[in-house]
């Protein structure tokens, strides 16, 4: 029998000790044959912290607590620490949806090519907001419209094709995730899952982002990677400029309603 590919979860976390526990909960209950490497990287949050994570039993694979340069880098860091065959980033306070989920993944891509070389996405539950999201079938042209969003968390990318492609770039800042899903999904499509794969705390940095921001963001991907969705730089960013637009006005307006109707 063929051995069940090694599955590297990189955690990262800050300050937030009581969601870390609520993760690490989460990744040591997957019923899982093969083995998961768990890879936890703290940007120095204190002591509770560290007695936690150097008191767990068993231990991680590899974890630290000490200052890092944000999110990306922190994710960076987890990848040259993983020896695992597929990477999963599962910061702080995520949890998967349920104790198969490594294994449905794993499952999802066998058959498809070398596990390594690949990478997919489930859907993600969106805690608090009562929501459900996953673009399920995935359409590049829509992904570089702005109409489907990736769940990071509920994503999960071989690690040869995360060294083909290389780590986030710390330049995207907070959209640094939707570029690296962009640069893996121009090598090869991904393997999709219709059903929910991870509980996403919806509390974080980035879970609400100005649309300028947001299109703006669009925008510099497709000059990055030269690929529009509408074939010409022009009237892809015209389309994108015009959904800002419209996007502004309509977080105004329910704004406005939602003050009117205390």
């Amino acid at each position: 029998m063929t051995s069940a590919p090694t599955v590297s979860v990189i955690t990262i976390s800050f300050n937030d000790l009581d969601g870390l526990q609520r993760t690490v909960k989460s990744v040591r209950a997957q019923r899982y044959r093969g083995r998961i490497e768990h890879i936890v990287i703290d940007g120095g949050s204190g002591d509770d912290v560290v007695a936690y994570l150097s008191g767990c039993e068993p231990g991680f694979a590899y974890w630290q607590s000490e200052p890092d340069g944000g999110r990306y880098d922190a994710m960076n860091q987890g990848i040259a620490h993983a020896s695992g065959d597929l990477l999963w980033f599962l910061h702080s306070a995520d949890r998967f949806s349920g104790p198969d989920v490594v294994a449905q993944a794993v499952e999802a891509l066998s058959g498809k090519g070398p596990v390594s070389e690949l990478w997919g996405f489930g859907m993600d539950r969106l805690v608090g907001l009562d929501r459900v999201r996953g673009p399920i079938p995935f359409s590049l042209r829509k992904f570089l419209a702005g109409k489907q969003v990736v769940p990071h968390q509920a994503s999960f990318f071989g690690s040869s094709l995360v060294a083909k492609i290389g780590g986030y770039d710390l330049d995207f800042g907070i959209a640094a995730d939707q570029e690296f899903i962009l640069r893996a999904a121009l090598v090869c499509e991904p393997v999709t899952i219709r059903c929910v794969l991870c509980e996403f705390d919806t509390t974080g940095v980035g879970s609400h982002r100005e649309p300028s921001a947001v299109f703006g963001d669009l925008r510099r991907m497709g000059d990055l990677h030269r690929r529009y969705p509408f074939g010409g730089r022009r009237i892809s960013h015209a389309y994108l400029r015009g959904r800002e637009f419209y996007a502004y006005n309509s977080r105004f307006w329910e704004n406005v309603f939602t003050r009117m109707s205390k």
